[in-house]
């Protein structure tokens, strides 16, 4: 018969493959698993049928006509906890008083029903019992109220506690989290080009339990009992002011943070404050210390983000972040960043600007802009690479007030950063929206160059001079490191979070003299299913983790490719290409990496930033695919070991 880690691996066979609280015929269910492997002989079931019923977590079987799967119908759902099944429909036989199976529902269903499905798996009993099951756990932890953290942070200080998602019933975390809505918001954020989950500590979350203020108090006792007496005055004294360290909100309550002149000057140009460098110091710190106070920080990919009290020059809002220094420099923070919110960059074009056909304006400006590859190999898109850099071009230009508006007129311009084959700059040409039908603010009219017929005239006679590229770099020699430079690389990281990202091939010869990871690697070279492969790959990660030796033969084995990456760079610059990510303005370098005897076919690249002390710092590691439009944004990638023929999408 089935073990639950073996309906959890149906569970996710079939999650990924087929739609839920839609009708699937038993018959189609059936095959399927047999494709993969999953017969009901070898489980040991009399017929397919009665595995089906087995699967009752997940799965509901209706119209079934005895053990004939013909012309019956499955329903897939969310995992609910065995303790608490999902309650049969099914009417009461009037002579055995059983209830018989559900009628097959209709294939349409209206929303307001499938809202009902799907919005609350679980009764409200089975719901208390998982917040009990991880709220204890996390609790004791110290996450702040408001803060946001990675899911894969969270996931891991209950795996310390030996709490997983499959023994909460579940195949992945994310659904445990967004079983409790009163206690934590989970959304997807990019971070370094990958979107990961993040969840946010809801308030509900600091109401302890009875059980758990009582265990609590009884440990407090405990710890006065072996403690020296305090006097009354001095113990008021101590709750009035906090330790030095003590986690308050955030980073803390404290803000000695580090203000790079770099940001003084931006903030200088980008708000008019009249105030000196000290003043304006001070303000920060202030604006940090009341959004700590009030609950506004937010913890993102950038750092801890707080809203500022002053206006740009335009009266939009500012925000500021802060991250962690490195560790030789006086402060433990600097300000990393000022502006706008700019948590969703490629939401902007397609927020602001109606497109009669997008698609065919996107094939318009690839068909007239310079031949160049617009997708990777086996892309379903032929322009995916195209519609994202023209995304994240437009944010930086509406970021950095390029896109031009004449007013009398009503046209809209801005440059879209690409030439045509004789080199002259496209620009896409919008007019101003007046239509209430229409919710964006302008209206997409074509893309074209400077003087041609049409709109190529109008943007000649409205506008001078022409709408600039968007850049990126203010300085040319920000482009190149320095030739001493030295890398501080994160390789826990990049050793346990992102061992995926490094090429199977080099991490099976490491793992060859170890049998448990060497065969977790072979099944990964195996596996088709991404749901199987994620979870291998989690496997891989454990045994690393426990494993100092294996660990160190892996860094050792990383910090060569990386020398070996850095004496390219210095041996040839035109190999060195920088990285601009939108969603955190930030610009990065990239260490091409190899792992073989080919020191030509780089197959990953290290991405590093500069830090206000003047290090390097290696933050993480990318594919090529991931790091392939990000480089492309600030030039075209010819004749680099970027190639986007060569990268599998």
């Amino acid at each position: 018969m089935l073990t639950k880690q073996n309906k959890l691996d149906i569970y996710g066979l079939l999650c990924d493959n087929f739609p839920k609280n839609r009708p699937i015929t038993t018959k189609e269910t059936l095959s399927f698993l047999e494709e993969n492997g999953l017969s009901y002989q070898e489980f040991g079931y009399q017929n397919g049928l009665a595995l089906l019923k087995d699967l009752q977590e997940f799965l509901t079987i209706g119209n079934a006509q005895g053990k004939n799967p013909e012309g019956s119908q499955a329903y897939l759902h969310d995992y609910v906890l065995k303790e608490s099944p999902i309650p049969s429909k099914g009417n009461k036989s009037r002579k055995t008083g059983k209830k018989q199976p559900e009628k097959a529902r209709p294939a349409e269903e209206s929303k307001t029903q499938a809202k009902q499905k799907t919005s609350s798996p679980l009764p409200k009993a089975s719901t208390a019992s998982l917040a009990d099951a991880i709220l204890p756990t996390l609790r004791e932890a110290d996450y702040l109220v408001g803060e946001e953290y990675p899911l894969a942070t969270l996931a891991k200080t209950l795996a310390d506690k030996n709490i997983s998602c499959h023994k909460l019933g579940y195949s992945k975390m994310k659904t445990v989290f967004a079983l409790l809505p009163d206690f934590f918001q989970i959304r997807d954020m990019e971070m370094k080009g990958v979107r990961q989950p993040w969840v946010k500590i809801l308030p509900a979350f600091a109401n302890k339990t009875k059980k758990e203020e009582a265990i609590k108090e009884k440990k407090e006792v405990t710890l006065f009992s072996k403690q020296k007496k305090v006097s009354p005055k001095k113990e008021e004294t101590k709750k009035e002011t906090p330790a030095p360290g003590q986690k308050a909100d955030a980073i803390g309550q404290e803000a000695d943070f580090f203000v790079p002149e770099k940001l003084l000057l931006s903030i200088k140009e980008m708000a008019p404050l009249g105030l000196d460098d000290k003043s304006i110091v001070d303000l920060l710190h202030e604006d940090y210390r009341k959004a700590v106070r009030d609950h506004a920080t937010e913890r993102r990919p950038e750092g801890h983000v707080f809203p500022l009290s002053f206006l740009n020059r335009y009266g939009e809002s500012l925000i500021g972040a802060i991250r962690k220094s490195d560790t030789k420099t006086k402060y433990a923070f600097y300000l990393s960043f000022v502006g706008e919110d700019r948590e969703k960059p490629k939401d902007y074009l397609r927020m602001m600007v109606h497109f009669n056909d997008y698609e065919e304006s996107i094939a318009s400006l690839a068909k007239l802009a310079r031949k160049e590859s617009w997708c990777y190999r086996n892309s379903r898109d032929k322009h995916i690479i195209l519609k994202i850099y023209l995304q994240y071009t437009f944010y930086r230009l509406y970021s950095q007030r390029k896109i031009l508006i004449d007013k009398e007129s009503g046209f809209v311009s801005f440059n879209t950063g690409l030439v045509t084959p004789e080199y002259d700059s496209i620009y896409g040409v919008m007019i101003v929206n007046h239509s209430n039908a229409i919710k964006e603010d302008y209206i997409f009219q074509g893309f074209t160059i400077a003087g041609s017929q049409g709109i190529g005239k109008i943007i000649v006679e409205r506008f001078s001079p022409l709408p600039e590229k968007a850049t990126y770099v203010d300085n040319p020699a920000d482009l190149f490191p320095e030739r001493d430079m030295r890398i501080h690389t994160d390789f826990h990281h990049i050793l346990l979070d992102n061992i995926d990202r490094l090429p199977l091939p080099f991490v099976s010869n490491i793992c060859a003299p170890f049998p448990e990871c060497k065969r977790i690697v072979d099944m990964i070279e195996k596996e088709k299913n991404d749901f199987r492969i994620d979870r291998l790959y989690n496997s891989l990660k454990d045994r690393i983790g426990k494993n100092d030796f294996l660990y160190s033969l892996l860094r050792a084995s990383l910090e060569n490719s990386i020398d070996k990456g850095i004496a390219m760079l210095h041996d040839d610059y035109r190999k060195f290409l920088p990285s601009f990510f939108p969603t955190r303005n930030v610009l990065s370098f990239m260490v091409p990496l190899t792992f073989g005897r080919d020191a030509s076919k780089v197959e990953t690249v290290l991405l590093i930033e500069k830090t206000p002390s003047g290090n390097y710092q290696g933050q993480t590691i990318l594919t090529l695919k991931q790091c392939y439009v990000n480089a492309r944004l600030i030039a075209p990638l010819d004749n680099t070991y970027l190639s986007a023929d060569a990268i599998e999408d």
